[in-house]
């Protein structure tokens, strides 16, 4: 005959096996909730509504809302190991994800262009070092670092070149091996360029006026 501690756990028991959703929502992660629409916006936002740009890995639990009352919009989610769509309907619905190391984008697969976004997942990446290129508005052309050093020489490696074209006689042409970058002759305007720099030697120069040139080496990391 069972014992009566036995018949006062079996309601507890029973309750752990007929509701499943509370076993679920003991086990879901972190809440982040994604939203599109109304009109042509999508968000992705943490539970104090800030806009998602970097997380740790981990379990997350994301509730995809669609707000569109035309039926429009979807989210899109694709990153390390996962690639998952919402339908084109109101209905709501949560996806239980594990995060891991990497970049995420998200989208609406109707407006993929207009209708989209990214986060990072892990240790954000290091920014490369920066250059700032510039021709213009004279007769001139430089290439210095960000503490304004003119550049003669760097080490191998990524650089972010934010290019500033102050004129419409000349352009900034960069040169070198395995790079050929350039503005337009008649281009005016600012131009950001992520270019691995390797080994050798190279020129910024103006296609315009060939003797507005300056050198520089990249020597080997």
């Amino acid at each position: 005959m069972p014992s009566l501690r036995l018949l006062l756990l079996l309601p507890v028991v029973l309750a752990a096996v007929l509701l499943p959703g509370a076993a679920r929502s003991a086990a879901s992660g972190t809440p982040l909730t994604a939203t599109v629409g109304p009109g042509f916006s999508i968000r992705l936002v943490d539970a104090n509504g800030k806009t998602v740009s970097q997380l740790d890995p981990g379990d997350y639990s994301i509730t995809v809302k669609n707000l569109s009352p035309l039926q429009e919009h979807n989210f899109h989610l694709i990153g390390p190991g996962f690639n998952r769509a919402s339908a084109f309907d109101n209905t709501t619905v949560t996806w239980d994800v594990t995060l891991a190391n990497g970049t995420y984008n998200y989208k609406c697969d109707a407006h993929p262009t207009s209708m989209r976004g990214s986060f990072h997942v892990g240790p954000l990446p290091t920014a490369p070092p920066k250059l700032n290129g510039r021709v213009g508005p004279k007769r001139t052309i430089s290439l210095k670092t960000a503490a304004g050093a003119t550049v003669k020489s760097l080490k191998a490696g990524t650089y972010r070149i934010a290019v500033k074209d102050a004129t419409k006689l000349d352009n900034f042409h960069l040169r070198g091996p395995g790079t050929n970058k350039k503005t337009g002759v008649k281009f005016r305007g600012r131009a950001t360029w992520t270019l691995a720099l390797k080994a050798g030697k190279y020129t910024v120069r103006s296609d315009a006026h060939k003797k507005l040139r300056r050198a520089f080496a990249v020597l080997a990391s």
